[in-house]
């Protein structure tokens, strides 16, 4: 008898749960995809003031292959490939329902990856690259010897990450954005 009950209450826990939360139920108003007509039209009103899908994107990738350049001049040893094709995506929370569009960036690696000693220099190497195209809020999502995984932000979406543990990686988002076509 233990044995069915067991099953039974896990099942009904797990429905209260998804009842309870964003999934279904109570608070489905805190849900970050549900965003209002003035919400959306605010976002929309935005995209028409922002750069284009394909000058952002030009501009992000000069920058992330300008930081993988000065992170070899600081480690030589560091030697990058790209890994990932550029892929175009939709734009999520109050963009999702306009016409604008994101770029993900190739990623690239080098399978050595940054030196301790180095990382500093390259962070810092980064974030003056960064810095004149306004993307300079700082995330250290992790940040011990041998494994570092930091993203810089900046306030219209565009984000760069810079990372090392097995090898290391820089890579970016370009942001929602109008393509020209559409602007």
């Amino acid at each position: 008898m233990t044995r069915r009950i067991v099953p039974l209450f896990a099942a009904l826990a797990t429905t209260l749960t998804l009842l309870t939360t964003a999934c279904g139920g109570l608070d489905i108003m805190d849900n970050p995809y549900n965003h209002t007509d003035d919400e959306i039209a605010r976002a929309a009103a935005l995209l028409p003031t922002l750069p284009t899908l394909e000058d952002t994107e030009a501009e992000l990738t000069a920058a992330v292959l300008r930081i993988a350049d000065a992170a070899t001049a600081i480690a030589p040893e560091l030697v990058w490939e790209q890994r990932r094709e550029r892929r175009q995506i939709g734009c999520g929370g109050a963009f999702a329902k306009t016409d604008g569009l994101e770029i993900d960036l190739p990623n690239y690696v080098s399978p050595i990856p940054i030196p301790d000693a180095a990382w500093p220099r390259v962070l810092q190497a980064a974030r003056d690259i960064l810095a004149p195209l306004g993307i300079t809020e700082l995330t250290v999502r992790v940040d011990r010897p041998g494994d570092h995984d930091v993203v810089v932000t900046s306030s219209d979406g565009r984000h760069v990450d810079l990372g090392t543990k097995v090898a290391a990686l820089v890579s970016g988002r370009t942001g929602c954005r109008l393509p020209a076509a559409r602007s």
